[in-house]
């Protein structure tokens, strides 16, 4: 069940033409459509009262892009390609993490591994939400 807060704010992205995947407790996915039916979610937006909302935003390299590549070469590939705009516009890296894609119907078989690096940003203005949404969209978050 979705908290008020985060009801109000995903209406906020709705009405200014942001979809949004789905809302998770107090935490807002909001959808990056892959292609027509596929829908993927590396923006996430977790509100807070007053001042403390924050958005988070994944950036990743897929192991099969690099093969030759050690993981932590690929996660300096990611920093190097996303970090400087990520902090130009006030974000801070959060975390990093090895994510295994694994096949659906046998989650023993690992289809790929996502070398993501997270960056958050709390807004100092909550009117700044939907200009940082839209900005985050933009961004190239699969790094080749």
């Amino acid at each position: 069940m979705p908290a008020p807060l985060a009801t109000t704010v995903r209406s906020a992205l709705e009405a200014a033409g942001i979809e949004v995947y789905r809302v998770e407790g107090d935490e807002i996915h909001v959808a990056e459509r892959v292609r027509l039916h596929l829908m993927d979610s590396g923006i996430r937006v977790h509100p807070g009262p007053g001042e403390s909302t924050t958005i988070e935003l994944t950036v990743r390299a897929q192991q099969s892009d690099f093969s030759g590549l050690h993981p932590a070469e690929l996660i300096d590939r990611v920093r190097a390609a996303a970090g400087p705009l990520a902090a130009a516009r006030g974000f801070v890296e959060h975390g990093s993490a090895r994510v295994e894609v694994t096949n659906p119907l046998d989650v023993t078989h690992v289809l790929d591994v996502w070398h993501e690096v997270v960056y958050r940003k709390t807004l100092d203005d909550p009117n700044d939400l939907i200009d940082d949404v839209r900005w985050a969209l933009g961004l190239e978050r699969y790094v080749q």
